[in-house]
């Protein structure tokens, strides 16, 4: 998904969004999402692209 198409501008962001077993719900994708555009936002950029990390992270035991 993008949010914006890259512009060349010097503000255009790649947005990264994991999965793991060891954080809580709150950091579920879709709350990852909304923290990384309200960051790109806080220095004036805009999201082109988003690499998803969708396996999930095991513990080293």
């Amino acid at each position: 998904m993008i949010e914006r198409l890259y512009d060349g501008c010097g503000r255009c962001l790649l947005g990264v969004r994991r999965l793991s077993r060891m954080k809580l719900a709150a950091s579920s994708p879709e709350r990852q999402r909304e923290d990384v555009l309200t960051a790109a936002a806080s220095v004036r950029g805009h999201i082109i692209g988003w690499a998803d990390d969708w396996e999930v992270s095991v513990p080293p035991t």
